[in-house]
This record gives structure tokens, sequence and C-alpha cells, in this order.
């Protein structure tokens, strides 16, 4: 074969190694950004030396030059097959990084076989040059089949970790991981024929090595197919990396392969806690009910995170797809609405509180005690109410002027409120006025909680410098009649109360009935 029969096959291996080339510069290019780039870069740089150095051995007639390039040969492929073999690994077990104990294993292996064959003009035992009609080629030493073992040994096992991640995978990554298999396969099967089976059909030309060319194309098919590293580092450099909110992306399995700052300080891990790890467990170990969200397949949920204060997340799922309409992966994104809640829960209580004590005021006290005298009427249970007017407080106003009074005020509401049940309505009905309706209550309970009320009020003379505090208070109940209203109840109420102030002010009494 003339070196003009060889350009063909020559310029199909520079194409292969340029090809390969670039991809490996976008690989390292997103090695930052996406698991299992920088072991993907390094497999297809080695493998672009490779074909390199073949397509130089090719033409090269200087035997002072072929031996230099045999020398480099065997750190091209080992380089690629090693890297092929962490490439799976990592992707079979969905590692971010080669375990150590992978790496001391193999490694050392790796290097003696390369400094074997850079020294073997010292000792001749990896190779030896013979001459066959006028052309220099090399003759296997007994130092050789080392070489040989290892690398049928890195591909095997490269080859059975993709088995296992096809047999695991599903959608898209099935597809991409069949694509994969079929690279790696066609160069492994070759490399059988020629050095087992002595198969040639070229001649002059080396097959294992021409044959990457296919494993470049399929593994270049998968990568740019399924935008293994192209899609996200564009959207994460964009968009992702800044947001306020956080964003979690995973592919088909629900493992995480990007995160962004936001995400990660709301969950409290590192980048590295939660590239390659199970999103489930992740929501799971932050909060179960965004774990159950997840694997419920809910799209949109709101998240309270306990605390102090507390943290209100809304965390929406959506699903990724591919070009074809098939599933990539899932997009989560973790709203923080902690100010817009707080906001609308401080809305709500300046609605239905009063703004001076912070008892609820008279429009929410006639919403829910309506509710209350309905529900009793339908069960026959009792409603109880009471009301309560402090005594002679326009002279404290008189007196002690406004501020002393709303301070009175304040007291009175935070000790009344301390001892009320939370279904009982404390509300400030009027002035110095104040309401308690309190369901499923009966006129004696509801005497004794009264009588609690009259008393805590009467002991704030300690805490107010030693100024005297009394309230006069009436209780009635609805005694399981259906008939009675809310309207009634208070005007019962009422009376009692003024009947507390004719007796002497600072008492408990309850409505009774008119003989």
């Amino acid at each position: 074969m003339t070196i003009l029969d060889r350009i063909p096959y020559t310029l199909l291996m520079i194409l292969s190694a340029t090809i390969s080339g670039v991809i490996a510069l976008r690989a390292y290019q997103s090695r930052r950004k996406v698991a299992r780039a920088a072991s993907f870069s390094m497999m297809a740089a080695c493998g672009s030396l490779w074909m390199l150095l073949v397509t130089l051995d090719t033409f090269s007639a200087s035997l002072f030059l072929k031996e230099i390039l045999w020398r480099l040969m065997p750190f091209a492929i080992l380089n690629t097959l090693t890297a092929l073999f962490f490439f799976s690994l990592e992707f079979s077990l969905r590692l971010k990084s080669v375990p150590r104990a992978v790496l001391i294993s193999v490694l050392p292996v790796q290097v003696a076989v390369t400094l074997l064959s850079i020294g073997n003009h010292l000792h001749h035992q990896m190779w030896t040059v013979a001459m066959v009609n006028g052309y220099p080629v090399q003759v296997m030493g007994q130092f050789f089949p080392i070489q040989l073992a290892l690398t049928y040994l890195l591909a095997s096992g490269s080859l059975v970790l993709l088995v296992r991640a096809f047999l695991r995978s599903k959608d898209a990554l099935r597809r991409q991981t069949g694509l994969l298999l079929v690279g790696i396969s066609i160069p492994l099967v070759v490399s059988i024929l020629s050095d087992v089976f002595g198969w040639n059909p070229l001649p002059y030309v080396d097959e294992p090595a021409f044959s990457i060319l296919f494993a470049v194309i399929f593994f270049g098919w998968a990568t740019l197919r399924f935008n293994t590293f192209y899609l996200l580092p564009v959207a994460s450099d964009l968009i992702i990396k800044n947001m306020l909110d956080g964003v979690l992306v995973t592919d088909v399995d629900g493992l995480v392969i990007f995160s962004n700052a936001a995400a990660q300080q709301a969950l409290g891990r590192t980048e590295a806690q939660l590239q390659g790890h199970a999103a489930g467990m992740v929501l799971k170990e932050w909060l179960p009910e965004a774990y159950q969200a997840w694997a419920g397949g809910k799209q949109d949920v709101q998240l309270i995170l306990g605390g102090q204060p507390a943290m209100y997340f809304r965390l929406t799922i959506s699903l990724l797809a591919g070009n074809s309409g098939e599933a990539i992966g899932s997009l989560i994104t973790l709203y923080n609405i902690t100010r817009q809640k707080v906001d609308e829960i401080r809305l709500n209580e300046l609605a239905i509180s009063d703004p001076l004590t912070g008892s609820y005021n008279r429009r929410y006290f006639y919403e829910m005690a309506h509710t209350y005298i309905e529900q009793a009427q339908r069960t026959a249970r009792s409603l109880s109410i009471l009301m309560l007017d402090l005594d002679h407080f326009k002279q404290i106003n008189d007196t002690y002027g406004h501020v002393k009074g709303d301070l009175v005020l304040q007291k009175v509401v935070a000790a009344c409120k301390s001892l009320v049940r939370p279904a009982d309505i404390f509300s400030r009905f009027g002035g110095e006025e104040f309401v308690l309706a309190m369901p499923e209550t009966s006129l004696r309970d509801a005497l004794v909680i009264a009588e609690r009320l009259r008393r805590v009020i009467e002991a704030l003379k300690d805490d107010l410098s030693g100024m005297s505090i009394t309230a006069s208070l009436g209780v009635a109940d609805s005694g399981g009649d259906p008939g009675v209203s809310l309207d009634e109840l208070l005007r019962r109420a009422d009376e009692a109360m003024y009947a507390s102030k004719h007796a002497g002010r600072n008492r408990v009494t309850a409505w009774q009935a008119d003989d």
C-alpha cells in the first residue's frame, strides 16, 4: 500500500481525532457544572491523541520517529481506556467522582505499564523491531501481554458497568446508555478479532485505532443528542445561577445534577452535598412534606419550615422534556414566600383584631359567634357568653391620662387572653367593654372562668404601680335551647353584667330569667 492509498484512511482518522478533540474541549468546559464531564473529557482527549499518533505512525518512514510514537502510544491507549472506565463507573453508579480505592488500584498498574513502554529501549521486553518488506514493524515482547491484559480489563469493566446502567435506566437515559454501549462495543469487538484471531482486513491499518472512529461517533451522538454537557451550562450561567429562588435540576433517575446558591442556602447543603444525591432523600431530610409532594407527584405545594421565625416556601416540580418529548429530568423550584406570607398574616390580623389591645374586634366576634350559636343549636350543646366592663375606667383616663388608660386596656387584655382557650373568642366590644364567647361551655363552667378573669384583673394592681383596677362581669348561656339567638344571649349577659355593677361592682353575676 502506497502513501496515496493510505490518504482516505488517514483523513478519516484525522477527522475522527478532530471530532473527539472538540467533544473533549466542550466537556472540559462543563466540568464544574456537570458530573462525569471531567472523565469524559479525558477519554475523548486521549482517544484523539491515540488516533493522531497512529496517523503519524502510518506516514512515518523513520525508525527513530516510529519508536518515539510507539513509546507514546501506550500512554494514549491506557489513558483512553482508564478514562473510559472511570466515566463508566461514574455514569453507572451515579458518582460525582471516582472513589479513591479505585484510583489506588488502577493508576499504579497503568503507570507501571506506561513506564515499561517508555523505557523499552533499555530492556526491549515490550517490543522489538523487525523489517517486513523493508518497512519497520513492531514485534511484541514478553511484557506486552501485561499491557494487552490491562487494556482488555479496563474495556471489559467499562462494558459491564454500562450494561448495568442500561438495565437500570429508562426513557432518554436508557437510549443514551444504549448509544454508549454500541460505541464501546465496536472497538472492543474489533480488538478481540484483531489481537486474538489475527483478523487484518485492512493491510497497514491499525484496526483497533480505526474503530475508535465509530466509538467517537456514537459517544458524540449520545452527548449531543441528549444534551449531556451543553444544555445545563447555558441555562445555569444565564438564568439559574443568580436566581433568588432555589433551583434543583435532576436527571431521569431523580438524582440532583445541578443546584444554585439559593437552593443550597434553603436546604442547608453545599453543592457537593447535593450533586449526585437522590432529590427525594434531600427533600425528605429538609422537610417531610416536601418529600411527600415529590413522591406523590404534586406539582405545586406550599410548605412551612418550623423555627423562630417560621419560613414559608412554595415548591413547584416540573418535568423536563427532550427534543422528542421524552422525559429527561425534573426542575424543582423553591420560592421563599416568607415575606408575602408574613404580610398576609399581618393583614389578616389587622382585619380581625383591635389595633390597640390585640384582642379580636367586634366584627370578627359576630362572625365567629354566629357560627358557634348555629353549632349549639344543631348539637343542643351549650354556648356561654361573658360580658366584662372595667369599673370606673373614666376616672382612670381623667386622673392619669389616656396613655395610662390605654396601657390598662392592654394589660387587661393580655391577662384575660392568657386564661381563655384557643377556641374562645375574646373581643373588645367597645371602649372598656369586652365580650367572650365560649363554645360547648355550661353556665357553671363559664362562671368559674369569669371568676378567674375577675381575679386576674384585680391582681393587675401590682403591675400598674398600685393603680386599682376591677371589673364587673355577667354570664349567660344558651342551655341547649335551640331557639335562643346570639343577640338574645348578648342581651342576657349584658343584663347580668349591669346587675354586677348595681350590686357593688368587682363581681360576677349569672343571668336569671324573671319569675
